[in-house]
């Protein structure tokens, strides 16, 4: 029987590279909340809405399987990027759907907070950690690994 040779991830050129554990860290991370408020909300007579969370859950995991998947075809930092620009979307879509049509219950129950910095900084999280990620990428030693190691 013939043996399925293992993917080859591409090589990042600076300091961001494929590895597992923080891959399906990001992705898990990003979209675990979402299955807890998906349960209250349906569970709290709203299953429409809890439609909204869980659809949000299942594109950022399908998305990070994809970009798993394809390692061998896409560089780490853009899939991390493209990661964090769909967490991007996907966080603040299911934070203000859930904040403007939730019963008064459902948000009691999910312990809603009531803070516009909270809300303020759903929105921001993300492209935040996404400029971080870009300064940490770009800045590190002025050089690539790749040119470092070629010298």
């Amino acid at each position: 029987m013939p043996q399925k040779q293992a993917k080859s991830a591409i090589v990042g050129p600076r300091q961001f590279q494929w590895q597992g554990s923080g891959w399906f860290g990001c992705v898990v991370g990003g979209s675990a909340w979402l299955v807890p408020m998906s349960a209250i909300l349906a569970l709290n007579g709203q299953p429409l809405l809890a439609l909204v969370p869980l659809g949000c859950c299942l594109l950022g995991i399908l998305f990070g399987i994809a970009l798993w998947h394809n390692r061998d075809r896409v560089r780490p930092f853009r899939a991390l990027i493209g990661m964090l620009m769909l967490f991007s979307i996907t966080t603040p879509f299911a934070w203000f759907t859930v904040s403007t049509n939730a019963s008064p219950d459902s948000l009691e129950l999910l312990n809603w907070p009531q803070s516009i910095a909270i809300t303020a900084m759903v929105a921001v999280i993300c492209p935040t950690i996404a400029i971080w990620f870009c300064f940490l990428e770009y800045a590190h030693h002025g050089t690539s690994k790749r040119a470092s190691q070629d010298a």
